[in-house]
């Protein structure tokens, strides 16, 4: 089966590159076809070079995002997760000390009954809502620390809402290149089926030559046939007949 417009990005790929070079090879190696058909194989395998270029360009720069901003991004909001819960926790432990003998609204009113149920909070959502909690210090009464408490964990809550907004823009950037990468999928199927129909017309009644050009997408390549560790796809043409 031919490469279609749903096909992933690292098979498409590779199909490209089988019939490229399944039509170089042509022009070059098979013999019995006339020098006209030499030339079809070399226009043909030059419709499709730079769109394989451009699809690499695309699958690199997606590759190339995912192990470095991708996963920095992810790391650093992993880490300020951790530096948020334990401003979290030392901040209620402080306040619990620090309003132990004193009348009125104590920790809990700040911190809530349990500081997992801020720690534990969603990523996304647990900068607000330790803010709203910083800001409800001004509600207990005066103690030592209470000041450098509340600029403490608010620095450290725009500390966290920076790392999450630039892991929500890297989304973004990347969202950008899967989607170019979705159109040039699509336009890659397109010229294949072209090249097929173009085939198909020049050597007619020749299906198995014809299918060889194509990398067969249906079934996935058993580790170490071809060279290969599990990557999907063989040529269309089928192993038995060379």
């Amino acid at each position: 089966m031919l490469a279609g417009p749903t096909t992933p990005i690292s098979p498409m790929c590779r199909a490209l590159a089988r019939t490229i070079n399944m039509l170089t090879s042509a022009a070059l190696v098979d013999i019995d076809r006339s020098e006209d058909d030499r030339t079809f194989f070399q226009d043909r395998a030059a419709m499709l070079a730079p769109l394989l270029a451009t699809l690499l360009a695309n699958k690199r720069a997606l590759e190339e995002f995912d192990l470095g901003p991708g996963d920095a991004n992810q790391a650093a909001v992993e880490i300020g997760d951790e530096v948020l819960d334990r401003g979290v926790r030392a901040g209620n432990t402080r306040a619990k000390l620090g309003l132990a003998h004193k009348t009125g609204l104590g920790a809990a009113h700040v911190f809530g009954d349990r500081v997992n149920s801020l720690t534990e909070a969603p990523l996304k959502l647990q900068p607000g809502l330790v803010r709203e909690a910083v800001e409800r210090l001004d509600d207990v009464p005066s103690f030592e620390d209470k000041v450098r408490i509340k600029s403490d964990r608010l620095a450290r809550v725009e500390l966290q809402e920076g790392q999450l907004k630039k892991r929500d823009e890297g989304y973004a950037a990347r969202a950008k290149l899967e989607s170019e990468g979705v159109r040039l999928v699509v336009e890659a199927a397109d010229l294949l089926v072209q090249t097929k129909a173009a085939l198909d017309g020049r050597f007619p009644r020749q299906r198995s030559y014809v299918a060889r050009f194509f990398l067969d997408t249906s079934r996935k390549r058993k580790r170490g046939e071809d060279g290969g560790e599990g990557d999907e796809g063989t040529d269309a043409g089928g192993a038995a007949e060379g």
